[in-house]
Order: structure tokens, then C-alpha cells, then sequence
């Protein structure tokens, strides 16, 4: 079959791949509840002839076997949604109020049910046999990657692969690159602890304030002085809690941030050096202090023999001159990569937006929204890379 005849088989399924990821869209359900979902993507698979299973949580594995393939790969969507309130007045809008797939993972579960349609008719011509993996609480550290790796989902296969929508990239493109691709995303939370009092006479107190402001500034130094301008890190605090009233000076103050590299060195480093920080400003305004430094998920690693084959199997979907393989790392997290730390292959965009129908919202975005033309081609990527 030539991938003229795969996309345009892909093509016939749009309404159906629409339909599905509506359904999907309007059931969102977050990380490790994912319920109804796990049990609607079962029931699909089960119609397909297939025999999904649970492995940890609820994410769901199934197989289609090659009679004449060699090897195994596998293919991985997420199924998790966000505690965000959808604010797209569309038809199919979230129905659970406060929780919504503003990250596309409903696109995801639908792209990879199109692939296992097309792929469950098409067994003898496989040059490899396929594991489908649905994963849990991809939104949510730990994750689910880990979970499923640890309960078996990689025996036997020998490269991984999976996609993700990205709105910033118009339908019919498609990006990645060799090497890191996402950062690894940490959290940093800090305590700093002195002694209120009362707002009018602070000369009584030792007021935590002062020095959480201060902080805030001085760790932005930490990118600019001790990190090598070649390398790339973002250090942002992004939530300040102290106090309860305007006469008061508090006891404590409380910072959250977060942390993106992408190299472990980076990582080591910046650990250190920011409680060195916490540990100088609060002993320079006479404060105790707590810091926690919580590690998240690692970079994702695209592996250069991933990428060749990514480009040659979106390159025959979408044409070689619409595929990027020098897309530029990205500062969000991505638990793919311990999928990639396990086995060769690759994570990839695929390009879901539409200007000039105003679909571009970024992920996360209470107003995000797929151009649903992207699901064939995501279809017929994925079955290309097991069709040769």
C-alpha cells in the first residue's frame, strides 16, 4: 500500500476520528481517574477485535501481532485532562465542570485508535507488530509512564514512539529533533520563618516579607551567573503566601516556583545553588528557613535512529519540506521520557493549529482548540512507522 492510498484510508476516517475525540472531549476526567475514559477506549479497542488490558491504573495495553513482522514497536497516547474550566463555546464542550482537555489528549487517544483501526486490517502487511499504550496521569508527577514501564508494558518491544498537538504549528507540520526535546521540570518550595508582630512597630518583629521579595530577585541571577551561556535553564516563582490582614506582619512566607533544564549537570547544579540562596537571604535577615527541591520528570532524549524514522514516515504523509528535525528544545515537562530512557525512538509534533479560523490558543489555554484535520495525518504517521 503506498502512503497515498494509507493517507487517504487515513482521510476516510475523519468524522469518525472527529466523533471519537468529541466524545472524549466532552468525558475529561483527571490524572488517575480516569474512569469513564479507560473504559470508552476499551470498548472501542474491543471492537477492533482486540484484547486491551490494564496494567497500572487506568491505562490500558493491547497488542496486534504481525504474523510475518519482526519486532515490536510501541505507540503511546495520554489520557489524562486539566483542572482548568473550558471556556469554548462549542457543542461539544467539556461537560464536567472545572476540568477540561486543554492539553489535546483527547487528540491523542483518538489518533491512536485510528491507527489501531487501520492497523488491526491490515496484519499481514505489518513489518512489525504494534503495542498500543494508553497512559494515565501524564498531567500529574509522578506520572504514569513510570508505573506502566515497572508493570511491563515494555517487554518486548523494541522502540516506543508518540505524538503530541501543538497549536503553535499549522496542520500539516510536523517537528522534533534529536537529543533533548522537553525539559526536565522540577519544583522548588521554600519557608521563610521569623517572628510577626504588629505592622505599625516592626523594629519588633523579623519580618519574613523583605526577604522573600528579596529572593525572589536573587534567584534570577542563578541563569545569568551560574549557568554557562550555552546551556539553558529557566528558574520562575510563580506563587508568594504571607500574611492575613494589612496590620499584621506574619510569621512566614511561603514561595512556590518551578525549575527547567536540560542537562543533568544543569539540574545538580541549580539544586544546590538555590539552597545556598534560600539558606544566605534568610540567615541575612536573621530567618530560619525550609527548602524542598522535588524532582519531576527528566528531559525527553529523542534517539537519532527515532528521529530518521519519524522524518521518513511524516515526510511520506505530510512531505518532506512541511517535517522539521532542528525544532528547538522546549521548556515544558513530558513523562515520555522514561519511555525513551528504556528504549530507542522518538516523540514528535504535529502541527494542530489554524490561524486563520483563530484556532492557535496555546496548550493549557482555557480557550485551546485542535484543527481536527490533524488527526488523519497523525493517523497515517503513526501507521507508516508500522508499515515499514
Amino acid at each position: 500500500m503506498s502512503n497515498n492510498e494509507l493517507l487517504a484510508e487515513a482521510r476516510s476516517l475523519q468524522d469518525w476520528l472527529s466523533g471519537l475525540r468529541r466524545t472524549l472531549h466532552m468525558m475529561p476526567e483527571l490524572s488517575l481517574r480516569e474512569y469513564k475514559t479507560s473504559a470508552h477506549l476499551a470498548d472501542e479497542l474491543g471492537r477492533l477485535g482486540l484484547k486491551p488490558s490494564k496494567l497500572w491504573g487506568e491505562g490500558l495495553v493491547a497488542d496486534i501481532d504481525a504474523p510475518k513482522g519482526a519486532g515490536r514497536i510501541a505507540l503511546r497516547a495520554d489520557m489524562d485532562a486539566l483542572p482548568i474550566q473550558e471556556l469554548n463555546e462549542i457543542p461539544f464542550r467539556s461537560r464536567h465542570d472545572g476540568v477540561a482537555h486543554m492539553c489535546g489528549h483527547d487528540t491523542h487517544m483518538a489518533i491512536l485508535l485510528g491507527t489501531a483501526k487501520m492497523l488491526a486490517g491490515k496484519r499481514e502487511r505489518l513489518r512489525h507488530s504494534v503495542r498500543l499504550i494508553f497512559q494515565p496521569a501524564e498531567e500529574t508527577p509522578p506520572g504514569g509512564a513510570r508505573g506502566l514501564i515497572q508493570n511491563g508494558a515494555l517487554e518486548g518491544v523494541d522502540e516506543v514512539y508518540a505524538l503530541h498537538n501543538q497549536p503553535s504549528l499549522e496542520v500539516g507540520k510536523v517537528s522534533t529533533c534529536a537529543g533533548p526535546l522537553t525539559a526536565a521540570a522540577d519544583t522548588i518550595s521554600m519557608r521563610l520563618t521569623g517572628r510577626g508582630g504588629h505592622a505599625s512597630r516592626p523594629h519588633e518583629s523579623l519580618d519574613p516579607i523583605p526577604a522573600a521579595c528579596a529572593l525572589v530577585g536573587q534567584l534570577q541571577t542563578l541563569v545569568a551567573r551560574r549557568v554557562s551561556p550555552a546551556q539553558q535553564a529557566v528558574v520562575s516563582i510563580t506563587r508568594i503566601q504571607s500574611g492575613t490582614t494589612h496590620n499584621i506582619i506574619p510569621d512566614h512566607a511561603d514561595l512556590l516556583g518551578t525549575v527547567r533544564t536540560f542537562d543533568a549537570p544543569v539540574r545538580d547544579l541549580l539544586e544546590r545553588e538555590i539552597g545556598a540562596m534560600v539558606a544566605g537571604v534568610a540567615a541575612a535577615h536573621g530567618l530560619e528557613h525550609e527548602y524542598r527541591f522535588e524532582r519531576g520528570y527528566d528531559s525527553i532524549v529523542n534517539h537519532e535512529s527515532g528521529v530518521r524514522r519519524v522524518a521518513e514516515a511524516a515526510g511520506s504523509v505530510v512531505g518532506a519540506e512541511n517535517v522539521n528535525t532542528k525544532q528547538e528544545p522546549a521548556t515544558w515537562g513530558e513523562d515520555f521520557s522514561y519511555f525513551l530512557q528504556q528504549r530507542p525512538g522518538a516523540f514528535f509534533l504535529l502541527g494542530s493549529g489554524n490561524r486563520r479560523e483563530g484556532i492557535c490558543e496555546p496548550l493549557h489555554s482555557a480557550r485551546f482548540n485542535v484543527d481536527e484535520r490533524c488527526l488523519p495525518l497523525g493517523v497515517a504517521i503513526l501507521a507508516t512507522l508500522a508499515l515499514s
